[in-house]
């Protein structure tokens, strides 16, 4: 028995005088406190960068549908062959923009938010829309 808690005792002390290791208890303090403002940072892209992404998207897709209606239709150096074709180039970028933004801005407010939080590219506003 006395050998039991030697050996226990010996153990207890060498745990206690094992080195620390500040760095990874500093990092680990660092990203627990950041996990707030991370959850916090994901949640203002999503109320924020979607809309954004949702008005980049339509307006692109609208214009890109636009032009690709009025080659067909006499090419979209013309004004009247590209307002003609935006009679179906607007409603169809708007479907297809709307879908598309909230993906992409939610994608963003998601990767963006959590490694650069409250970053332009996490409400979905910085160069590329869909940076990754």
């Amino acid at each position: 028995m006395n050998k039991k808690i030697g050996l226990l005792a010996l153990l207890a002390l060498t745990l206690n005088t094992s080195p620390a290791f500040a760095e990874s208890e500093g990092s680990m303090a660092k990203q627990a406190l950041m996990l707030p403002v991370r959850m916090v940072a994901m949640g203002g892209g999503m109320v924020f960068g979607i809309p954004v992404a949702i008005v980049r998207r339509t307006g692109a897709r609208s214009v890109g549908f636009s032009e690709q209606f009025a080659d067909n239709i006499g090419g979209k150096e013309h004004m009247i062959p590209l307002g003609m074709a935006s009679l179906m180039g607007v409603p169809f970028g708007m479907v297809v923009g709307t879908a598309e933004g909230v993906y992409s801005g939610g994608r963003n407010s998601i990767s963006h938010g959590w490694e650069k939080p409250f970053s332009l590219d996490s409400f979905s506003m910085g160069e590329e829309l869909d940076s990754h």
